[in-house]
């Protein structure tokens, strides 16, 4: 009877056990703090024609994060980070005074199965016009970004943020894009 008792205490701690790892492996989206890029204004180096001129008009092809699966990056997500990036650049134009429409296409993203660095490389097609429409900037970024053991020991966890860090990496990579466009 001891033993039995025993038995149903320690299979009940396990039932417990396994519930919290498995909620605390629930996928989560990327969040859009950590996809932002931190630059300051005065960093400049922009053109002066897209000094507060600018603002994101679509991010299209983010996927919604089923918690049972994997970590993904949504539009509503991309956008606000992009739009956050952009303003620290002093890049964002006042309400109804757009002048560069940004576009901002999420092709895919790369991601490992497993493992224990896990490497994210995001795809992401940007678009700027002018205010006639016509095209400034056509590019597509493939930025990686790994995260390590250091940067959790979970792996979903992980594989958020190398989703972060990918997509933080190409709106970086897109704002040096725009640094070295030549506008009249």
């Amino acid at each position: 009877m001891i033993a039995f008792a025993s038995f149903r205490r320690s299979v009940g701690l396990m039932v417990v056990l396994a519930l919290a790892i498995g909620l605390a492996a629930c996928a989560a989206p990327a969040d859009p703090g950590r996809m932002t890029v931190a630059t300051a204004p005065t960093a400049g180096g922009f053109p002066a024609p897209l000094a507060g001129a600018m603002c994101v008009r679509s991010v299209t092809g983010g996927e919604a994060t089923n918690p049972l699966w994997v970590s993904k990056v949504d539009n509503a997500g991309f956008r606000t980070a992009l739009s956050a990036s952009m303003e620290q650049a002093a890049l964002v134009a006042p309400v109804n005074a757009c002048k560069y429409p940004v576009d901002a296409n999420l092709l895919g993203l790369s991601q490992p199965i497993m493992g224990f660095d896990l490497q994210v490389t995001s795809h992401v097609n940007y678009k700027v016009y002018d205010e006639a429409g016509r095209p400034v900037l056509l590019d597509t970024v493939s930025a990686p970004f790994t995260a390590t053991l250091g940067d959790s020991l979970i792996a979903v966890t992980r594989l958020q943020r190398a989703n972060e860090g990918s997509i933080r990496a190409s709106i970086s990579q897109f704002l040096d894009k725009l640094r070295g466009l030549r506008l009249n």
